[in-house]
This record gives C-alpha cells, sequence and structure tokens, in this order.
C-alpha cells in the first residue's frame, strides 16, 4: 500500500507544485483553428494532412480526444463557441445570449462571472489577441489589452503576436491568443502549399455521401451550399485538397510564433492550448458544413494542453471546448471565478479522476440534440420527429443506425430520457418533439433556386460576414 502511495504522490507531484508555483513566470498561449476537425493533426495519424510544428509542439502534451464545443443557436457556430471559451458559460444561458441580442449595447451586469479577458487582467497579464474579427462578439473581446485583426492569412495574426512578444516580454505574463480564418473556406494559402495537395490525390471518407439521407433542418446553409448537390468525389477531392494546405500554412505559422517564444526566452515558461473552435464535415453522410451533431460534423474538436509540468498523455474522457477557461487558469495558478458553468479538466489531466463528466450534450439550434456516452449515441431530429442510434464502439463512423430495430427501445429509452435530464440542466428550452413534424424527405434546390438564407440581424462587427 505504500509503494502505490509513493508512486502517486510521483505522479501528481508536478501539478500539484504547479498551483503553488509563481504565476508571474507562466506565459499562456491559446491556438485557435478556425474549422479544424479533431483527426486532421498527422500527430493523430491522419494519412494526408501535415502539421510538423503542431506535431512538435504537441508531442509532449496532454490531448482531449472526445473535446467538443457544446452547440449552437446559429449557422456561424464559431460566433457562439468563442464566447463560450472566452466566458466560461454555456451559449443557452441568459446571460450568454444576452451578448449577442444587445450587441454593442451589452454590459456585465453586477455578480455575473468574469470575462477571461478580465480574469486575466486582474491577474496581472499582458493580453493580446489577434484573429478574425466578427466570429466573436466584440464585448467579449474588449477585455484583453490589445484586440487586433490580422487580416486573411495566420500570417498577419502571428506578425501582430511576435511584435506583442517582443514588447512585452520579461514584462508581464502574457496572454497570446490566436484565432485566425485558417482553415475556414475558401481555405487560404499561399500557392506553394496547395501545390503539395493534388485533388485527384484525395481520399474520400469511408462514409462518403453525394447526398444526406434526410432534411436534418439546416440543408441549405451556407456551407452546405458550397458544393452542389449531389457531392461528386471531384468536388470533394478539390475542397478537401484547399483545406489540406490550409492547414499546412496554418501549421507553419505556428512554427514562427514559437521560434518567437525561444528568441525572447520565454518558450520554456508558457503554457499551450491548441484547440478549434468547431469542427467540419466534408463529405461525410453527404456534408460539408458545421451544422450538424454527426461526430466527424460541427462539434467535435481538437483540445491539446502542453507546457511546464503538464503530463503526455491521452484520454477519452469528455471535455467542452469551454473548459479552457477554468483549467488554465488552475495550470497558470490564476484563481478560477465563482460562477462558471465550466469545469477544470487538471484533475483528469494529472490522472487524479478519469472524468469530469459522463455524458456529452451537443446541440444545434432548434433543429438537433445528440446526446452520448462513452458508447451509445442518440442523435434527435425534434423538427421531423426522427431519431438515430449509433453504437460508437463498433462503428465509429455512424454508418448504421440502429434506432429502427426493436432490441435498441430500450437504449433509445435511456438516452433519451438522460437528454431531457442533462438539456434541462443546460438551460435547453427547445422540445424534443413537436406537434405537427415536417416530412424527412429532402430534396436538393435546383442552381440557383437555393431558398434565401434567414438570420437575425445583428450589428456589424467586421469587413467579413459575420462569422461565416
Amino acid at each position: 500500500m505504500k509503494s502505490i502511495k509513493l508512486i502517486a504522490a510521483l505522479l501528481f507531484a508536478p501539478l500539484a507544485g504547479l498551483a503553488s508555483a509563481d504565476a508571474s513566470k507562466l506565459n499562456i498561449c491559446l491556438l485557435l483553428a478556425d474549422d479544424l476537425r479533431p483527426d486532421c493533426l498527422s500527430m493523430f495519424g491522419h494519412p494526408v494532412a501535415k502539421t510538423p510544428n503542431i506535431d512538435k509542439l504537441c508531442a509532449n502534451g496532454f490531448a482531449f480526444r472526445n473535446a467538443y464545443t457544446l452547440g449552437s443557436d446559429r449557422g456561424a457556430v464559431c460566433v457562439p463557441s468563442r464566447a463560450m471559451i472566452a466566458s466560461g458559460r454555456n451559449y443557452l444561458r441568459p446571460d450568454i445570449k444576452a451578448v449577442f441580442t444587445e450587441g454593442a449595447k451589452y454590459k456585465r451586469k453586477e455578480g455575473e462571472s468574469p470575462f477571461l479577458g478580465q480574469t486575466l487582467q486582474k491577474a496581472g497579464y499582458a493580453s493580446m489577441r489577434s484573429g478574425k474579427f466578427g466570429s466573436n462578439p466584440n464585448q467579449v473581446d474588449q477585455y484583453y489589452d490589445q484586440h487586433v485583426d490580422g487580416g486573411t492569412s495566420a500570417a498577419g495574426n502571428v506578425d501582430n503576436l511576435i511584435g506583442f512578444i517582443k514588447e512585452q516580454a520579461g514584462k508581464k505574463p502574457m496572454f497570446l491568443y490566436m484565432a485566425p480564418h485558417e482553415p475556414h473556406d475558401p481555405q487560404y494559402a499561399p500557392q506553394e502549399y496547395y501545390d503539395r495537395y493534388k485533388p485527384e490525390n484525395m481520399t474520400m471518407p469511408v462514409n462518403f455521401l453525394p447526398q444526406h439521407p434526410f432534411d436534418n433542418g439546416e440543408m441549405t446553409v451556407r456551407d452546405e451550399k458550397a458544393l452542389p448537390w449531389p457531392r461528386t468525389k471531384e468536388n470533394v477531392g478539390r475542397k478537401l485538397a484547399r483545406y489540406y494546405a490550409s492547414i499546412a500554412h496554418f501549421d507553419n505559422q505556428i512554427g514562427r510564433l514559437v521560434a518567437a517564444l525561444k528568441e525572447a526566452g520565454e518558450f520554456e515558461k508558457t503554457i499551450f492550448i491548441m484547440a478549434a473552435d468547431n469542427g467540419l464535415s466534408l463529405g461525410e453522410h453527404g456534408l460539408l458544413g458545421k451544422q450538424n451533431l454527426y461526430e466527424l460534423g460541427g462539434m467535435h474538436v481538437p483540445l491539446i494542453f502542453v507546457g511546464p509540468n503538464i503530463p503526455k498523455g491521452e484520454t477519452q474522457s469528455f471535455a467542452y471546448l469551454y473548459d479552457i477557461y477554468p483549467t488554465m487558469c488552475e495550470l497558470a495558478g490564476i484563481p478560477i471565478p465563482e460562477g462558471l458553468d465550466a469545469k477544470s479538466l487538471v484533475p483528469v489531466i494529472s490522472g487524479k479522476q478519469p472524468k469530469v463528466r459522463d455524458y456529452m450534450f451537443n446541440a444545434y439550434q432548434a433543429c438537433q440534440r445528440s446526446i452520448r456516452d462513452e458508447r451509445w449515441k442518440l442523435i434527435r431530429y425534434p423538427l421531423i420527429n426522427k431519431t438515430q442510434l449509433f453504437d460508437l464502439q463498433s462503428d465509429p463512423h455512424e454508418m448504421a443506425d440502429l434506432a429502427a430495430k426493436p432490441e435498441s427501445a430500450a437504449k433509445i429509452a435511456e438516452l433519451t430520457a438522460q437528454l431531457e435530464k442533462t438539456r434541462q440542466e443546460f438551460g435547453d428550452t427547445a422540445p424534443l418533439t413537436v406537434a405537427n413534424p415536417q416530412p424527412a424527405e429532402w430534396t436538393p434546390p435546383a442552381p440557383g433556386n437555393e431558398p434565401a438564407k434567414k438570420e437575425k440581424k445583428k450589428p456589424a462587427t467586421s469587413h467579413r460576414e459575420r462569422g461565416l
């Protein structure tokens, strides 16, 4: 028994000591890609995508392989995703909804938990967010010392951050938040990166379909109109090639940022978080966007923590993207504010707990809800009264819907009850059943006859279409 306790003490000693470390010596660097899938890092064995700089940076990090953004109330999934990261609150809460509905008039109410930028300011950090404007409500970014637009390329963002590092290194601990466009469409990259990936060499996903088999409630959103129906291997191949090229360009800029930190003598005392605001479908199930709840759809994201005293490893336990807020605080020795929905993942990173959640709940507008445990996943489409059930253990690509099988009835009832319970805990008020469901059948519109996109009116915040 004594030997077991000794081993445990040795394993947990680094992280236990981290909480008492001098926080002034720890920088934090959040690297948030746009539309980066959780499988598209070569360190995870992707056969085509090449990310040598991210691989090297994260080689000794701790990866959450089942990390997700909670969901979205709009087609621009990045908007609530980034607001949740900045607030540690889920987008279904009234105070976070107010960020969007009140726009520029929004003011923090007394007693509300602080935004991430406020917490970092209080802790004495010099902070810069450089990245895409319009995919974040500016109300949550005003608390960074500098909030700048890096232009349409990740290179501009890294230029901004390198300048900030040169200015601030050695003066204060730094918070560096890089949030570029890549690899969001149109999948920007210099030509040299496009030349590396040939469309004719692209392999289709195993669950590729020319068209999604039913109306999921968001069939003609902007992302889905990026290619005509039916999807073809030629069209999807071209999109895949551009996507991998854009990832490679993003990866190269990460290398530049790391080099700047090393040159400034700050690399060894920096905590890095590698993540993405949301995922993306690229031909799976006939879909192209992030407005769905499949595993390789809109909500599943990469999430890796790297830095002083963070052990090398990975876990299948569930994490939300907004858990970044309290986790980075605990890793850096910053007091975690009260009132957050997010949970610190340090107990999992340290090995003290196997998980902090038993279920993963995701939502998209009023048309899709899902719940999954370590094996089973249920997706509910209230507007068409349809349920899908997948055994992710034997069917990780969600190709065999088991919902119609009589023997699945008990599992569907169990997961539906859990979905109802969990969504109430999150403050979700959308129904799981509607009185007059729409037909599930769906026919793609003829080219040029797509229905107009309906969006809630929002204040303009950038030169680009908000979050799209």
